[in-house]
């Protein structure tokens, strides 16, 4: 069962959404939102598999939401909706953490394989966007002087921790999170960084401190 979380300033698309939704039986709508600050209250206690979140709301954006998300919550993926579709707005998302994003007139099937894909560990975008996806996979996928600004303040945080030698649960002890909170922002760390182990990670943390600001 694929827990998701609504998030738009719009109920019509909300409910439109769960209907939609309902058609898949291992998708489960367990909470809706019509701004940012409700979305990270609610993820708080519900702790979704998935978020659809918009990027045009109140009190909190999408953009502000997304990077509270990716820095306290990386293990739940978020996929945006939303009509804005110009290449910088697009590339912020997936910078900020994203894993989807979708048109809001996207039919059913790409909706449904957008979900699973990010369930996954994969992206998803609509059609039409693939370049600014395989643009933005391409200028992350190298170690190097970007890479400090696709590390979340919080996965330099961690960084700076491993560096020290402290273990996951010594981290997580130490920042007030979840040992599973914390592998997943180390999982992301290797990720964005193209590392595949701790060792090399220290050496390269090591090597980059000035510019990593460690």
């Amino acid at each position: 069962m694929i827990k998701l979380l609504i998030a738009d300033d719009h109920n019509v698309l909300i409910n439109g959404l769960k209907l939609i939704l309902a058609v898949r039986k291992d998708f489960k709508v367990i909470a809706v939102a019509n701004n940012g600050a409700e979305v990270i209250d609610l993820v708080k206690n519900e702790r979704p598999d998935v978020i659809l979140l918009d990027i045009n709301m109140p009190v909190l954006n999408g953009y502000q939401t997304l990077k509270i998300i990716e820095s306290d919550y990386p293990e739940i993926k978020v996929i945006i909706l939303s009509m804005l579709n110009d290449k910088r707005n697009v590339l912020n998302m997936l910078e900020a953490g994203a894993k989807g994003f979708l048109f809001k007139d996207t039919d059913d099937k790409n909706l449904f394989k957008a979900i699973d894909y990010v369930y996954q560990g994969a992206y998803y975008v609509s059609d039409g966007l693939e370049d600014i996806l395989e643009e933005f996979l391409c200028d992350n996928k190298y170690p190097g002087k970007k890479n400090k600004h696709i590390l979340s303040s919080r996965e330099l945080e961690i960084v700076s921790l491993i560096v020290e030698g402290n273990t996951n649960a010594e981290i997580a002890d130490l920042l007030f999170l979840s040992t599973r909170t914390v592998d997943t922002h180390r999982k992301n760390i290797f990720y964005k960084l193209n590392l595949n182990n701790t060792a090399l990670l220290v050496k390269y943390a090591l090597e980059n401190k000035a510019f990593l600001g460690l």
